[in-house]
């Protein structure tokens, strides 16, 4: 399944995409924040994503601040708009490897998506060979 990736910022968001095989995540496109939903429905529809993945900027501690309720906000509205799965993702330290990465901060937001996106999906991938290696041992 195909996954979109959103970084989402007060003035910016990022998104990103993954191939079929959920094996790697590349950025796609950085827009603006007021602009994001009908970007994301686009892209959703152009790529034909499965599922959305949206940042979920914690604090240092892991607590939830505003940041976070709004990032919440956004995929419970992607949620019920695109009738998609939305999952969330911690993206602490995303944002910060992206921008050491790129010389340009706005370069950096679809970077930052395509690395939480990536996060994620080898999280899963991870899940799923635990799963496998389980049921081979309980055969």
């Amino acid at each position: 399944m195909r996954w979109l990736g959103i970084d989402p910022g007060e003035a910016r968001v990022g998104i990103a995409a993954c191939d079929p095989d959920e094996r790697i995540a590349v950025p796609i496109e950085v827009v603006p924040a007021s602009a994001a939903f009908p970007a994301i429905r686009s892209i959703a529809q152009r790529e034909e994503i499965g599922g959305i993945v949206v940042g979920l900027p914690r604090l240092l501690g892991g607590e939830e601040g505003a940041a976070a309720a709004s990032a919440r906000a956004l995929g419970e509205r992607l949620r019920r708009r695109l009738d998609l799965p939305v999952e969330y993702e911690d993206e602490r330290l995303t944002s910060v490897a992206a921008e050491r990465a790129t010389p340009s901060r706005r370069a950096s937001d679809d970077l930052a998506a395509a690395l939480l996106l990536q996060q994620f999906i080898d999280r899963r991938r991870r899940l799923q060979a635990e799963a496998r290696t389980e049921d081979a041992r309980d055969s």
